[in-house]
């Protein structure tokens, strides 16, 4: 591991008392929130704490504040930089929040790799004014999709990881082809970013995420992942997500345990019906549900859309039906014309399930 006092950002090398100066500079009311937050976490990353206060992101419930201690990071950074081959002769995009794990942890690879960190507003496409082409970035599935075009006349990335939420089997089918090398990430604020890794593109997409580092992973009785690193975290972190294991270093993701649907005692994952079915459709979808005296929880599937014709309605049921069990077929078809978000950017599951138990969704 390299020195961490010393980080190169935007092609200039700081040393310590420099970068210690540029970081009260930054705090200046002049300065752009996004910028600021970088700089605030560099701050505290030179602090002699040894531990960081994060926000975890919402996706499943009320953002929580939690410690992380810095060697933590500094092994998942570590990690990522040995599994990309990235050093002091790299560089790399920030283009995250650095107020979030993902952006934060962009920066600590800087410091522990020494490669060159690129910075920019931490907006849909990132890629659009780079003047230069960059070894590694992060980004979200939004952002991906958003560069699309972008990435595809000008490939400005050699790799890029994607975290924060699911790419979708449309977007998988769209990335297929670009000249860049693409991995969906798996991971948490609790671990320090991501702990395990899938090529999503190319000639050979993997079907399974590749554990790295000294993790260690089983199933527990709901058939949820749960992970051990003691360079991570304490004990065992037990998680909500379903999974199928492979072997000791591969497992597959199959959806999340707390959006289970219990309809008339089957237990449905909605991930697997929007696997199954989003390519009917171009916009948005979530597979929710809602009260049913009979069923107890009926199956809903939401799109992102003012509304549909009763005949897009029909064409789409009967395209489901084709497709999918009996018990997975949604009861409603409803519409939002714009999904709430949680404060990462990811669709907030919660408030839709309150909308469509509140009939506030459009039909």
């Amino acid at each position: 591991m390299q020195q961490t006092t010393t980080i190169t950002i935007n092609h200039i090398r700081y040393p310590l008392a420099e970068l210690q100066q540029l970081c009260k500079e930054k705090q200046s009311g002049e300065t752009a929130q996004w910028e600021k937050d970088i700089y605030a976490f560099i701050r505290n990353w030179l602090d002699e704490n040894e531990t960081l206060e994060v926000h975890t992101s919402g996706s499943t419930g009320k953002p929580k504040k939690i410690k992380l201690r810095k060697t933590w990071m500094k092994y998942s950074a570590v990690q990522t930089c040995n599994f990309f081959g990235l050093n002091q002769n790299s560089s790399a995009l920030l283009c995250l929040p650095a107020c979030y794990i993902a952006g934060k942890m962009m920066i600590v690879r800087a410091f522990v790799s020494g490669f060159n960190l690129i910075t920019c507003p931490p907006e849909g496409n990132p890629f659009h004014h780079l003047t230069e082409k960059v070894d590694f970035a992060a980004v979200t599935p939004f952002q991906l999709h958003q560069s699309l075009a972008t990435l595809s006349n000008s490939p400005s990335v050699k790799t890029l990881i994607v975290g924060g939420g699911e790419i979708s089997p449309t977007l998988s089918t769209q990335i297929r082809q670009l000249d860049i090398n693409i991995y969906a990430t798996y991971g948490m604020t609790e671990t320090s970013s991501h702990i395990a890794l899938k090529r999503v593109n190319g000639q050979n997409p993997e079907s399974f995420y590749r554990v790295i580092g000294d993790t260690q992973i089983k199933r527990d009785d709901r058939s949820c992942l749960t992970i051990c690193n003691p360079h991570l975290f304490e004990g065992w972190l037990v998680t909500n997500d379903l999974v199928s294991i492979e072997d000791e270093r591969h497992f597959r993701w199959l959806g999340r345990y707390d959006n289970i649907i219990n309809s008339g005692g089957l237990k449905i994952s909605p991930e697997e019906i929007v696997q199954a079915v989003s390519h009917l459709r171009k916009e948005k979808m979530i597979i929710t549900s809602k009260p049913h005296p009979k069923l107890g929880q009926a199956v809903v599937l939401v799109l992102e859309n003012t509304a549909l014709t009763n005949q897009e309605k029909d064409i789409l049921e009967k395209e489901m039906k084709n497709i999918l069990p009996v018990h997975h077929l949604p009861k409603e078809i409803l519409c939002l014309e714009e999904f709430p978000l949680t404060a990462t950017g990811k669709p907030d599951r919660l408030k839709i399930a309150s909308l469509v138990a509140g009939k506030n969704a459009e039909s």
